[in-house]
């Protein structure tokens, strides 16, 4: 319909006045969904459900010893994962992602490793650590790793009667984390790509026991699956495995257990020590998740550097992980698990 004109006479003057069409067109209204503070959204790193102000949180990751004379540790009830491998001497060492917990004393706190490096860039983290092989500190450098090394004010000696002074290294991650952001400018939050995550299962698998044989008797692990919380305890050297500070016994919701090839390199030249191993870091290699008293065989992959290392099943599927702690226990090709 076309719009009415109305004619009136004002004065012997003729006044034309054009009424609007009509209409029927309504424009939307858009109405923007409001943030609920208390929301709980899943943990980039593990899972968790967290408010979202803790989801994404830059993590970081500390290089923590496990030589007899350095436990018990500081800090890894407190990691949402945990990466455990052999280093020199079949002695395995730590390296604990922490997003949404930076406790202020973690450690003994010791040196980098290049293999360690591969498996934090997936997270981008900022790296807490006291030294490290050359090849190790070379590699800091050219990837251009959010450094904070241990000549800096987060790290506090802590002596100790008849302890020698290389575990007695502790760091406040809290403040690695809160400098790192404040003084560094590096991001307050991670865009790190998310595993695959599952509830807990209702019932539980006949998998009650897993021993891991890394390489002496004083570096075997055992988990033991406690149906009452769904999540497995850690034994070490046949002693629980304790926080230094709060005394809890370290538990998980996901032992995931990776073979990776290693090699012993030839001494560093002109001084006799040994150099630092080297591990299949990035490809693909047998695996072994426990989750809910069950175990699950397939395979690693890690397509790059930076690309996450992900878990697959017989059928090329993504394995899905407990929401909690994740311990990733990188099992050299001479080491065995038994169940």
């Amino acid at each position: 319909m076309g719009p009415i004109v109305f004619i009136i006479l004002v004065a012997g003057t003729f006044w034309f006045i054009t009424k609007p069409p009509v209409t029927t067109d309504v424009t939307p209204v858009v109405t923007k969904k409001k943030v609920n503070p208390t929301e709980l959204v899943p943990s980039l790193i593990n899972g968790v459900m967290v408010s979202s102000d803790l989801a994404n949180r830059h993590p970081v990751a500390v290089m923590i010893e496990n030589s007899p004379a350095a436990r018990p540790q500081a800090g890894l009830t407190s990691a949402d994962v945990v990466y455990e491998a052999v280093t020199e001497g079949g002695i395995t060492r730590f390296m604990g992602i922490f997003s949404q917990n930076y406790p202020t004393k973690a450690g003994p706190v010791r040196s980098a490793r290049s293999y360690f490096i591969d498996w934090l860039s997936e997270y981008d983290a900022f790296y807490a650590h006291a030294g490290g092989s050359p090849t190790a500190l070379s590699r800091i450098s050219s990837y251009g790793i959010k450094d904070y090394p241990h000549s800096t004010d987060a790290y506090t000696r802590v002596p100790q009667a008849g302890i020698a002074s290389e575990h007695t290294l502790f760091v406040n991650v809290a403040k690695i984390y809160s400098n790192g952001v404040g003084n560094k400018k590096w991001p307050a939050t991670s865009t790190t790509p998310s595993w695959k995550f599952k509830e807990n299962a209702t019932t539980f698998g006949t998998v009650q026991k897993i021993t891991l044989n890394f390489s002496s008797d004083q570096f075997r692990v055992i988990w033991t699956h406690n149906p009452t919380n769904n999540s497995y305890g850690r034994v070490l050297d046949d002693l629980a495995h304790k926080d230094r500070v709060s005394g809890e016994q370290i538990a998980a919701k996901s032992i995931v257990v990776m073979t990776v090839p290693h090699s012993a390199n030839k001494p560093y030249a002109g001084t006799g020590k040994e150099s630092e191993w080297t591990m299949t870091t990035i490809g693909s290699g047998a695996a072994s998740i426990f989750t809910d008293g069950n175990r699950v065989d397939g395979t690693w992959k890690k397509a790059s550097r930076l690309e996450r290392t992900r878990f697959f099943d017989g059928q090329g599927l993504e394995i899905p992980l407990n929401r909690g702690q994740i311990w990733i226990e990188v099992l050299p090709q001479d080491g065995t698990i038994v169940v």
